[in-house]
């Protein structure tokens, strides 16, 4: 009984997998060779826009998740450095905002020494571009970037020129 049961599961699996087959072979039928021959430029464009991207969006340094940037943190600092972590992440927020906060960027920065501003470049690191597709999650959606990257990709003209002006005495931008 038992071995006429497993002969029936057998012949019921080859008997759907020769039904699968026809099924895909019905599907594909309808698709000729000019079908997939017009595609091919399309995909083609798709590999070589993400390719570009690749090198000129951050180059190698685009790959570095991690972030921490390669600003040291510089000692003698007046405040704790949780002061500092706290104004990037101020610059951050004003930055990955839509539409950039440069109220909240030039205010955040206001009166702080150039150890300071190192120090906030410093905490700041490496941070992508991030957007919230659903409550409570960030999906990232750029190469991570230092402060100064994200001040030449988010601001122009006199707001970036003040910008300058604020970190002249750093080195760093």
């Amino acid at each position: 009984m038992a071995r006429k049961k497993s002969r029936s599961l057998e012949s019921q699996a080859k008997s759907y997998a020769r039904k699968g087959y026809s099924v895909a072979r019905k599907a594909l039928a309808g698709v000729g060779t000019a079908e997939i021959v017009t595609l091919l430029p399309w995909v083609a464009g798709a590999i070589a826009v993400w390719w570009l991207y690749s090198k000129l969006a951050g180059g190698q340094a685009g790959f570095d998740l991690i972030g921490g940037g390669n600003v040291t943190l510089p000692g003698n600092l007046p405040k704790p450095e949780y002061v500092y972590a706290d104004i990037a992440d101020r610059q951050y927020n004003a930055l990955n905002a839509w539409g950039t906060d440069t109220d909240s960027l030039f205010a955040s920065l206001q009166g702080l020494a150039p150890n300071e501003l190192v120090a906030v470049a410093s905490k700041f690191g490496k941070r992508a571009s991030t957007v919230s597709l659903f409550p409570g999650t960030q999906q990232s959606i750029s190469f991570p970037r230092s402060l100064t990257e994200w001040y030449d990709s988010e601001l122009s003209g006199a707001d970036r020129d003040r910008m300058k002006a604020i970190w002249f005495g750093t080195g760093l931008y």
